[in-house]
């Protein structure tokens, strides 16, 4: 890795929320990064540059949605053990609170970007990482009154 650059673990939920983050690509050209998404997912269709994970989508009212969600915790802390980024970054949803918890637990930076489609009211995953988040972003400017210590960035599309 060259001097100045960071290893950059991108990460998100399949559908809207990767999509957001695919905007992200020339961040992520620039660095040494790696990709996780669910399957299923349009990983396969991104054409990216470098390692991409992918773990299982999971829902938080499914049967047994508990052992799931640690089982996603333990493959988080897997690849991030695996890889060693310097940041994670992500743009939500669930598939993506394991990485910023286990990626804080090893001391990495956490940036995340509350999703563009929340307006005025926070996402489940946005008021479960904004305590611990290194930097929190939101793409609106009221969101500001929901999280008073994040940055208003404007649209990342």
């Amino acid at each position: 890795m060259k001097k100045g650059k960071k290893k950059l673990c991108f990460v998100s939920s399949s559908g809207g929320h990767w999509e957001e983050l695919m905007c992200l690509r020339e961040i992520a050209d620039e660095n040494d990064s790696f990709f996780v998404t669910e399957e299923g997912g349009q990983v396969q269709d991104a054409a990216l540059k470098g390692t991409f994970y992918t773990i299982p989508q999971i829902n938080r009212r499914e049967k047994g949605f508990a052992f799931k969600f640690i089982k996603l915790f333990f493959k988080a802390f897997s690849i991030l053990r695996k890889e060693k980024p310097d940041v994670v970054i992500t743009t939500g949803a669930l598939a993506a609170f394991p990485f910023c918890l286990a990626g804080k637990i090893m001391r990495k930076k956490i940036v995340y970007i509350e999703t563009f489609a929340r307006v005025n009211g926070k996402s489940l995953t946005g008021k479960l990482v904004y305590p611990f988040a290194d930097l929190f972003l939101v793409q609106w400017e009221p969101m500001l009154k929901c999280y008073p210590k994040a940055k208003y960035v404007g649209g990342i599309f």
